[in-house]
């Protein structure tokens, strides 16, 4: 496979970054501060998706403010899935982007573009 600089030389179009897992192991490296890291690694060269803890509108904002091209939402489509088939992963998405909105308001933001690591609290 090749040793830690080998993504260096391999094109790559876009990267995710995950702290999926144990719930254990994931208090060791939350998803969130493992987006930063790659996120600060890629220095803007390929876009960074975010798989791990998406589960509402909310989580969607904060991946964004920390430089998230977009997320992936597993487990609820998943649940989704499940319970209802495919209208189940509609309500899923559109509960998520109904919350995504809400959140937009509440934040002062028009458009999810708009959203930058200013909203966050540190």
């Amino acid at each position: 496979m090749g040793g830690p600089g080998a993504l260096a030389t391999t094109p790559v179009e876009e990267i995710g970054a995950a702290a999926t897992g144990p719930l254990w192991l994931q208090l060791y490296l939350p998803t969130a501060r493992a987006l930063s890291k790659v996120v600060e690694a890629v220095e803007g060269r390929i876009p960074v998706l975010v798989d791990g803890g998406i589960r509402r509108g909310p989580d969607v904002l904060s991946a964004v403010a920390l430089g998230a091209a977009a997320v992936l939402i597993g487990r609820p489509y998943l649940w989704g899935l499940a319970v209802a088939g495919q209208r189940g992963v509609e309500r899923v998405v559109d509960l998520l982007v109904s919350d995504l909105r809400r959140a937009l308001a509440l934040t002062g933001c028009p458009r999810l573009r708009d959203v930058d690591a200013r909203l966050l609290a540190r």
